[in-house]
């Protein structure tokens, strides 16, 4: 008997440690990645780049990359897994428990997409579509018209919307049950741009609209890390001489402090890295790269040690980090071509440069 117990015992260990080392094998696609439909296999460390195309064009797509480099890139991995283009104008995308949620505006549809980049269903709206967040088993997704509507996370069905004035809504993020969405613009009689300086504060439960926060004029992106909530509003310009007025602004507004709203530093694009360090670039003159601590409120030197000579005038069209491994993403975009990305380690030291798959890079996500 004590022979017969000592042999299941170590059966039982064997099995254990050969189960670890499946777990670990990172070469392998992960077991628990939803790749069905997929025509390629892929790796368990996967990237994808949503770029916009040009507006009115029909070229949109989502292109695949492998940060381990161990799978050819694929410039429209969406075309190549569904047998059709993704659309008009792709403008946002979010991932949650690797699905991949894409907003394509001119199209005016979202998709949910397996983590493959097949399609699984998809949500057509009325009004244009702009972005994206997805938390605790709903898609939230803001429309021009003033319209944020909550869709069901797996059936994309909607199940609530929150019905606001006539205007343009950007950004969205939820933090601690609530609704943060940027109000950035309406148009007049006339059809002259008016700025809105608010972001609306809705309830994530019941759609209902609580209250109102004042921001530097025509916010538009808005990200959520750590309990606080960056904004960055973009230039504002003379509706009859188009000369700018004001300037990109980044803020932070932090929902436990009664949502107090601080003013940063002026900024274009933001990324957020580890302990409340923020990846920012001011693209308004010759591009600046610089960081910016929420912890003690410093704004840093450039991330970027050795960058190209050529990303000090190029169009800064995307800024990402992979929470992974910490390297940080640029892309670039001169809104006719295809755009170029480039990569660098978490210490700014330049690594690679390769094509974004299309026009206007503008979102990349990680799974792994």
């Amino acid at each position: 008997m004590k022979k017969m117990r000592n042999f299941v015992w170590t059966a039982l260990c064997l099995l254990a440690t050969c189960g670890a080392f499946v777990a670990c094998d990172d070469d392998d696609n992960d077991d628990w990645l939803d790749d069905s439909g997929s025509k390629v296999e892929l790796p368990g460390r996967r990237a994808y780049i949503l770029y916009e195309g040009t507006m009115g064009g029909d070229n949109s797509g989502l292109a695949f990359y492998a940060p381990d480099g161990n799978a050819d890139f694929i410039r429209d991995i969406y075309q190549y897994q569904n047998g059709k283009k993704l659309g008009d104008t792709g403008l946002a995308m979010a991932e949650e428990d690797d699905y991949i949620y894409v907003v394509v505006s001119g199209s005016k549809y979202i998709a949910k997409l397996n983590a493959a980049g097949v399609e699984q269903c998809r949500h057509t709206f009325e009004d244009t579509p702009r972005h994206v967040d997805v938390e605790n088993g709903y898609v939230y997704v803001t429309q021009y018209g003033g319209r944020v509507s909550k869709l069901d996370r797996n059936t994309l069905d909607e199940v609530d919307a929150y019905e606001g004035d006539d205007t343009c809504l950007e950004g969205i993020v939820e933090c601690g049950g609530r609704l943060y969405v940027a109000n950035t613009y309406r148009y007049d009689e006339t059809g002259a741009i008016v700025y809105n300086s608010e972001v609306l504060v809705l309830n994530a439960g019941t759609m209902d609209l609580e209250s109102k926060i004042a921001v530097a004029a025509n916010p538009e992106r808005l990200w959520e890390d750590d309990g606080k909530i960056f904004l960055i509003s973009r230039d504002v310009y003379d509706s009859s001489t188009w000369e700018k007025t004001t300037r990109n602004q980044l803020q932070i507004i932090d929902p436990y402090k009664n949502n107090s709203v601080t003013k940063v530093t002026e900024a274009t694009k933001l990324a957020e890295g580890e302990d409340g360090l923020l990846y920012l670039v001011d693209t308004d003159t010759d591009n600046s790269f610089f960081t910016y601590n929420v912890n003690t409120g410093q704004v840093g030197h450039s991330f970027l040690n050795n960058a190209p000579d050529e990303l000090s005038s190029e169009v800064i069209y995307l800024l990402e980090v992979d929470d992974e491994t910490g390297d940080i993403y640029i892309g670039t975009s001169d809104y006719v071509s295809e755009g170029t990305i480039y990569r660098f380690d978490r210490y700014g030291t330049f690594k690679e440069k390769f094509p974004a798959g299309g026009i206007n890079p503008n979102s990349m996500l990680f799974i792994d």
